[in-house]
């Protein structure tokens, strides 16, 4: 019993340690905004996308991850749906933002970190998998109506095409399915300089949780005369996303019988907070102000779902 707390406690609190640290590094000014702004931009440009693409590129393509892929697809589309189905609940100012809250995932930033440090980053592909969904409808119907509620035009695909291609991590995405799905990969794994791939690759990928971490919490947007105010917005994203989350069970339990870490990866992904990038399209403060509170307030719920997935994990259930 003591063996399975500390086991537990230990995929826990350095989880809990590394967003503190980023907190406290916030509150003191110890590094700068634009010193965590520099370490987002080498987390996102460079480390993440090595890793999203190494994940997929030796990732196992069959009929499966066609059916899991459409299926989350469906999902994405759903949430988003329901979005707009609740948006009479809030004022009209708020409103508008809704649908964008209660879908997409943010899964570069913290779900790739959680999954990482719960289960290795042997079992990456398998939530980079589950994020192929995300990219493909992030990268169109939702970022697509947010642009053009924000700028009052609409968005062709053109526009939206280019904006994928001036993303790393889509790009490292796309890249690592095509090396993955035609073989590629794993013939160059075969050859013996595929070692000195490897080594880059652990090198560059090596720190990325840590980082990643440190940056969400110091990017934890606490604004406590709002909580009450994002209550509902975050009461209504668990609901959603709850009912989401039993079906993405239901589907993987079929498709990957006895696959926990497929069933955790689907868990964590789907228990954290829509993409933080959604505060860079909004030009307005209060908007922002908003979303990035919204969001802040989820983290709370991603960490205690993560807790509750490493006490099942780890013992196996």
């Amino acid at each position: 019993m003591m063996h399975s707390i500390i086991e537990v406690l230990t995929a826990i609190l350095p989880v809990i340690g590394m967003i503190a640290v980023g907190v406290f590094l916030k509150k003191t000014q110890w590094i700068s905004r634009k010193g965590i702004d520099d370490i987002k931009f080498l987390v996102s440009r460079i480390m993440l996308t090595v890793a999203v693409f190494h994940a997929l590129a030796t990732a196992e393509y069959n009929s499966k991850i066609a059916v899991l892929v459409f299926v989350l697809l469906i999902v994405e589309l759903l949430t988003f749906g329901c979005g707009f189905l609740i948006r009479p609940l809030f004022l009209e100012d708020r409103a508008k933002y809704v649908p964008f809250l209660m879908s997409l995932y943010e899964g570069g930033m913290v779900a790739y970190p959680l999954f990482s440090n719960l289960c290795g980053a042997d079992a990456l592909s398998k939530i980079a998998l589950l994020d192929i969904s995300g990219l493909l409808f992030g990268f169109s119907i939702w970022m697509g109506m947010l642009q053009q509620q924000e700028k009052g035009e609409r968005m062709s695909p053109k526009a939206l095409v280019l904006s994928a291609l001036h993303t790393p991590t889509f790009i490292g995405a796309v890249l690592g399915v095509t090396f993955g799905v035609s073989g590629i990969m794993k013939w160059f794994l075969a050859q013996p300089v595929s070692s000195i791939y490897l080594g880059c690759e652990h090198l560059v990928v090596a720190p990325l949780n840590a980082m990643i971490l440190l940056a969400v919490g110091y990017d934890i947007d606490l604004h406590f005369d709002r909580i009450r105010e994002v209550l509902k917005p975050v009461i209504c994203r668990l609901l959603i996303q709850s009912c989401a989350i039993a079906v993405c069970v239901f589907v993987i339990s079929r498709l990957y019988k006895g696959d926990l870490e497929f069933i955790m990866a689907e868990v964590i992904y789907m228990s954290v907070p829509t993409t933080f990038s959604m505060q860079t399209y909004i030009k307005n403060p209060e908007g922002c102000s908003y979303v990035s509170t919204t969001n802040s307030v989820y983290m709370i719920i991603t960490i205690i779902v993560y807790a509750i997935c490493a006490f099942f994990y780890k013992n196996g259930l």
